[in-house]
């Protein structure tokens, strides 16, 4: 008891160093600066389409807005999941239409998310994994930017690690209330990043997996995907209201479809792997998606025209996939991007790629053999991976999965320190360690 009562203290203190940090980070930056209007950027901004998304259903406009190529700046959209712009609007109407409602709201929801970290290393790997874990989430400079910008990164992550926490904890001690929540995080946080939808179909694997053979807790484990998708049911059917189509999630996926896999990205090295905007990058297909000035209607055309380009150039398969990979992972950015962020990521983030590739497959294959639910840290992973490689890889995109990957950073780390302190590996007893974990470094 009193063991715990000191790591309550410890966490307690760890969260609030990150809102600290965050919240000077927002103040510092500007607290309550709004988006950035189209006439300051090539096309205006996610957070622009948020915020108007997210005015309009205070107001009780609907969810309606701008989108890509369509004149009517006010109409009815499904442009975006509709999450983000949830939160947002629940702010604005209780505290108005102030912008440092959306940032404070952002930095608290990063500093509950190292919370999630600690407990995710902790019940996958023991020892000090999750602790450390934590700590270095809670000084984690994309943590800090993200935490304190306006954007989705921020609610995502929160959901998505979240419902990793609950996946493991069903894994060790099947309940159906539990798995009922975890997959409405799982759905939550596919209605505010599309991002997660591979997340559904691997659940669906890790569950029959992990309770196969086993008819009650298999179903308890199924109650995941299942409750998942049964959460996107009221979005799927108002798009259909609205477009009298069945729209699953949004009518951007053309966009990043197209725009990551065109002449361009195979062409110029500057965007390997990378996404360019279509109608502004695309000469070739300007005039074909201004021309249906409906959003729905655009999207079909850009997934037609992504998937006949792929058809007529299979020799840019390899490149397409291999740069899109590289690309998602590369801690060394664009000379284009601020100096200070260049040398952060690469300090930052190059040392925990290295360190967690180390892990991977070791501690996958541990849990496989152990029977232990925490590969579904893995199945996280490659859930980014999977959008990184069909769609684009960017750094925004890996970081709800960054803490995953200090963990397994520090299991490497750990058991290199141990290998050079020449001690033999220990195995904790069942009695100290958390639900199950294993540990794969050496003490």
């Amino acid at each position: 008891m009193k063991h715990w009562s000191s790591v309550r203290a410890w966490l307690i203190g760890v969260v609030l160093v990150g809102v600290t940090l965050r919240l000077g980070l927002a103040f510092m930056l500007g607290i309550n600066i709004p988006p950035p209007l189209p006439s300051q950027t090539d096309r205006g901004s996610d957070a622009l389409e948020y915020d108007t998304y997210a005015w309009n259903l205070v107001q009780g406009h609907g969810y309606r807005g701008m989108s890509p190529d369509v004149t009517d700046p006010d109409h009815l959209t499904a442009y975006r999941v509709p999450g983000t712009a949830l939160l947002w609007g629940a702010l604005y109407r209780v505290f108005g239409h102030r912008y440092a409602a959306v940032r404070i709201a952002n930095c608290i929801l990063g500093a509950i998310t190292i919370l999630f970290v600690y407990g995710i290393g902790k019940r996958c790997f023991g020892g000090s994994v999750g602790p450390l874990s934590a700590a270095t989430f809670a000084v984690w400079p994309t943590s800090l930017f993200y935490s304190a910008t306006l954007g989705s990164e921020p609610l995502f992550t929160f959901l998505f690690l979240w419902y990793v926490l609950l996946a493991l904890q069903v894994g060790a001690h099947p309940a159906i209330a539990r798995a009922m929540f975890a997959g409405l995080l799982l759905g939550l946080a596919t209605l505010t990043r599309p991002n997660a939808m591979f997340m559904i179909l691997l659940a669906v694997f890790w569950a029959w997996w992990e309770f196969r053979g086993q008819g009650k807790n298999l179903r308890i484990g199924l109650a995941i995907p299942l409750v998942a998708v049964t959460t996107l049911i009221p979005w799927v059917a108002r798009n259909y209201a609205v477009f009298h189509e069945l729209v699953p999630l949004s009518t951007g996926g053309g966009d990043v479809l197209l725009g990551g896999n065109n002449r361009v990205v195979v062409t110029d090295p500057v965007y390997y792997g990378y996404w360019v905007f279509p109608t502004s990058s695309l000469p070739e297909y300007r005039e074909q998606l201004k021309a249906p000035n409906q959003e729905l209607r655009r999207d079909h055309l850009e997934t037609k025209l992504a998937l006949r380009w792929l058809a007529d150039h299979p020799r840019w398969w390899w490149y397409l996939v291999q740069a899109k990979f590289r690309r998602s992972l590369t801690p060394i950015l664009d000379s284009n991007s601020p100096r200070l962020y260049r040398v952060g990521m690469l300090v930052f983030w190059g040392p925990v790629l290295v360190l967690s590739a180390l892990s991977f497959f070791p501690t996958l294959l541990r849990f496989f053999r152990s029977k232990h639910p925490g590969w579904i840290l893995h199945l996280a992973i490659i859930d980014f991976e999977l959008t990184a490689i069909i769609f684009w890889g960017a750094s925004r995109f890996r970081y709800p999965v960054e803490g995953l990957c200090i963990a397994l950073a520090y299991v490497s780390m750990l058991r290199l320190w141990g290998k050079l302190r020449g001690t033999q590996q220990v195995k904790e007893t069942a009695s100290s360690m958390p639900d199950g974990a294993i540990v794969t470094g050496t003490a």
